[in-house]
């Protein structure tokens, strides 16, 4: 049945039939009869002017810190400018799907560099372009390697809200979630090869770990091919630069977010999914695929090489009903890694990492415990009940501090962008308390 849109009242009976209800309120049972009551209460609009003062007002109640040592997947990094200058060029503007190569080049070429990077970055030899985040590029990778009435062994220490999309995605899909608990701070803790058991048809851990932590991936990417699982390996691709990278350690699937190239924090988004593959798997790979070929004349073009998630295309056999396009992220990602290049992001992820290092050092001297075994640019400290007083003494100072994770422990990070002098100044507030 072709795309079906209704324009008399035949038409509308018409499709109340096929779809098996009586009317169009059936169509709205469900919903409370309470949402319906009384009309709509819109004051008056305000003049231009009183509209931008009212905004402007509430813009003022925002807290703006000078420092920022807080990450859990939002990471604060140092973002060109011509990353903002390009991405504003009225041409990139636009969120719709490149289908018309003639009339493309330009959008196309900046996919497929961003590809490109991703595939060299995560040791892949194919990334798409692009997921929505890396929760839900995560999820996408569950589903297209387990199948039903299988299971997946999911790393306890990821991202709390990757965890929530996975069981969200696999809620009606008869794939189970089993959890493997891999903080060795927690009770349960097991080893990958304990963890193991049948059933399992994929591995999803995280590197670096919510907590910070570097697990040896290799170990545990051969220790799931020894069973005949997957392993699906999420992560933030900015440590990549400094430790093996997924494609490296044997990784299946390579996903996580570019968030850290480019994008700014921005109240919470938006994000940028990759997931990158071997070549082998490349149409179990949900997005679009831009390739490079050369046009009758012979000059070097770009297309559209593979649509395996649409839904406008593959129908009922579509690997994923996302419809989306997250290129003006991916061009923001393209022209940060363009203007970085390889020196530049191995020194933003060496300097940050320096600067985590430094911070663990004089935290420790300052009475917090520094729990992790090893780290790239963020780790969990312990001071018992003090997560509270840390995070309004610091916020006093116009820092913001760690994320409390409970009373006693907090995530921090650090970046190129916090300085030596800042850190020091966190460590004599945090030293300073009672």
């Amino acid at each position: 049945m072709g795309r079906y849109y209704p324009h008399t009242s035949e038409d509308i009976s018409e499709m109340l039939k096929f779809i098996g209800v009586e009317s169009v309120d059936a169509l709205y049972s469900d919903v409370p009869e309470t949402m319906f009551a009384g009309g709509l209460n819109i004051p008056e609009g305000l003049s231009e002017r009183a509209a931008e003062d009212k905004l402007a007002a509430m813009a003022a109640k925002n807290t703006v810190y000078r420092s920022v040592m807080r990450g859990a997947g939002s990471y604060c990094h140092y973002i060109p400018h011509i990353v903002d200058e390009v991405a504003a060029k009225s041409s990139f503007l636009t969120a719709y799907t490149p289908y018309q190569a003639e009339m493309s080049q330009g959008v196309l070429q900046s996919i497929f560099e961003y590809q490109t990077y991703m595939a060299r970055i995560t040791g892949m030899e194919a990334a798409n372009a692009s997921m929505y985040s890396g929760a839900t590029a995560a999820a996408e990778a569950v589903i297209q390697n387990v199948k039903s009435g299988q299971s997946v062994l999911v790393a306890s220490d990821i991202r709390p809200d990757t965890g929530r999309v996975l069981e969200t995605y696999l809620a009606n899909r008869n794939i189970q979630i089993k959890v493997w608990v891999t903080e060795k701070r927690k009770a349960g803790y097991k080893s990958i090869h304990d963890a193991l058991e049948a059933g399992i048809a994929a591995v999803y851990v995280e590197q670096p770990a919510y907590s910070g932590e570097i697990c040896d991936l290799k170990a545990v990417a051969d220790a799931a091919h020894a069973v005949g699982a997957k392993l699906i390996a999420g992560g933030n691709p900015m440590a990549y630069a400094l430790i093996p990278s997924p494609g490296e350690c044997g990784a299946d699937v390579a996903v996580g977010d570019a968030q850290p190239f480019g994008m700014p924090v921005a109240f919470g988004g938006p994000y940028l999914g990759y997931y990158a593959v071997p070549k082998k798997d490349v149409r179990k790979m949900p997005g679009r695929i831009v390739g490079k070929t050369t046009d009758r004349f012979g000059a070097e073009a770009y297309v559209l090489t593979l649509q395996p998630r649409e839904q406008h295309i593959k129908r009922e056999r579509a690997l994923s009903n996302i419809c989306s396009n997250q290129a003006l992220c991916a061009l923001r990602a393209a022209v940060y890694l363009a203007a970085t290049g390889g020196s530049g992001l191995y020194k933003a992820a060496y300097n940050s990492h320096q600067n985590a290092r430094f911070a663990a050092s004089e935290f420790e001297k300052a009475g917090l415990k520094v729990l992790n075994e090893t780290f790239f640019s963020e780790f969990v400290t312990f001071s018992k009940g003090n997560s509270d007083k840390i995070q309004e003494a610091l916020a006093r100072e116009g820092i913001l501090s760690g994320l409390k994770l409970s009373d006693d422990e907090m995530l921090w990070c650090f970046t190129e962008l916090n300085g030596r002098q800042d850190i020091e100044k966190a460590a004599k507030v945090i030293g300073g308390l009672k």
